[in-house]
């Protein structure tokens, strides 16, 4: 163990890390601090999608496509609207950790990035002590993005997880301006499983299938329900796969804490900031990062004092977790619930809904039209646990 003690620990360099990171370096009296960025070297590939208004901090500048419409379609119909004030926006994880890598951190010289994975935090006086691959470091505060261990208590324990193929294809096919957020068309085989579509331009395209489940799917799995979506929707279009991307999102009720056992202050996922219902989190884990960015560098403030923790709680937790039981346990009217909801809602009012940021009245309008036996099935059954 050096004497050097660094303001800023930041553990883990995904999303989570970077946003802040990005954050810290807005803030007036960056230049005189010490930062450690501890990342192992896990893989970086990774595709983030989401909503958002343009006046939002969120890495705009990073951003390689926006969509100002979307679609969705069902057995029973297909609606298409614009979602302004919103646009519903594509970054990939090549744009995201090469600007970082390549750009941001050669930029910086108070941060200090170490490849290692770190294997314990706990805390001795006003620092925090860190350990990896036979090393010891300090630092006043630390930020951590280290999933912790979902416990068999969780209520729900399920995965979103999805399949997609970067397409060319031999015509022009595709709305370069509206995505397509869930097609119900494709089959659901006993799981809630839609497609998923992000027009590049006329005849480039990632396209995805999404499901939620218990248990993850082959790629093999994905790669017929690919082949046999693009057959459906594309008939006799020829198409080159450019590239491929498959991944999962733990959708869960556990309720995630903002401070590990050290006290360390947990960022990202393991904060709890992807949204159990959609898989969202890109959107809330930089407004979180605005705010942690303004904490003062002393390891004895409380977060929670001085700045809100965004993560579901109150009716939306409810809400959730009625979803999450339906997902589970009675996926075959998942579509049907997804259908109404948007066959009847304005774009908008949805979106913000699903951002959490909707008041009771809309909520009121939009959960009204929705079938209601499978949310009081799902309610007496929670109830009776």
């Amino acid at each position: 163990m050096t004497d050097l003690v660094y303001d800023y620990a930041i553990v883990g360099g995904g999303c989570a890390g970077f946003q802040l990171l990005y954050q810290l370096a807005q803030q007036p009296d960056w230049s005189n601090q010490r930062v450690l960025l501890l990342a192992d070297d896990t893989s970086l590939q990774r595709t983030w999608c989401f909503w958002s208004r343009d006046r939002e901090p969120l890495l705009h500048h990073l951003i390689e496509k926006s969509w100002p419409s979307i679609t969705f379609r069902s057995a029973g119909f297909t609606r298409t609207e614009p979602i302004a004030p919103y646009q519903y926006h594509y970054l990939s994880g090549e744009a995201f950790f090469g600007y970082f890598y390549e750009q941001f951190l050669p930029a910086q010289p108070t941060i200090t990035r170490l490849s290692v994975t770190v294997d314990n935090i706990s805390r001795t006086g006003d620092a925090f002590v860190l350990t990896g691959a036979g090393e010891t470091w300090r630092a006043r505060r630390v930020f951590s993005s280290r999933l912790p261990a979902v416990p068999r208590s969780a209520r729900f324990r399920l995965w979103q997880h999805f399949g997609g193929w970067f397409v060319r294809t031999d015509r022009p096919i595709f709305d370069a301006q509206t995505a397509t957020l869930m097609d119900f068309t494709l089959p659901q085989q006993g799981a809630i499983q839609f497609g998923y579509v992000l027009p590049f331009s006329a005849n480039r395209a990632l396209v995805e299938v999404t499901v939620f489940s218990p248990a993850v799917y082959t790629q093999e799995q994905y790669t017929g329900l690919l082949a046999d979506y693009i057959r459906e929707n594309w008939p006799g279009v020829a198409f080159e796969i450019e590239a491929t991307e498959q991944g999962q999102i733990p959708m869960t009720d556990f309720p995630f804490s903002r401070y590990g056992p050290a006290g360390e202050i947990l960022i990202g996922t393991a904060a709890g900031m992807v949204k159990a219902t959609t898989g969202y989190a890109f959107r809330r884990i930089g407004l979180d990062s605005v705010q942690l960015a303004r904490l003062p560098v002393t390891a004895s403030d409380p977060a929670d004092s001085l700045v809100s923790w965004p993560v579901t709680s109150g009716r939306f937790r409810f809400y959730d977790r009625l979803l999450l039981g339906i997902a589970a346990e009675q996926p075959a009217v998942g579509a049907a619930i997804f259908a109404h909801l948007f066959r009847y809602g304005s774009f908008p009012d949805i979106l913000r809904f699903l951002d959490e940021e909707s008041d009771l009245l809309t909520e009121a309008k939009l959960i009204s039209r929705l079938p209601y036996i499978p949310f009081l099935t799902q309610l007496a059954r929670q109830w009776l646990r």
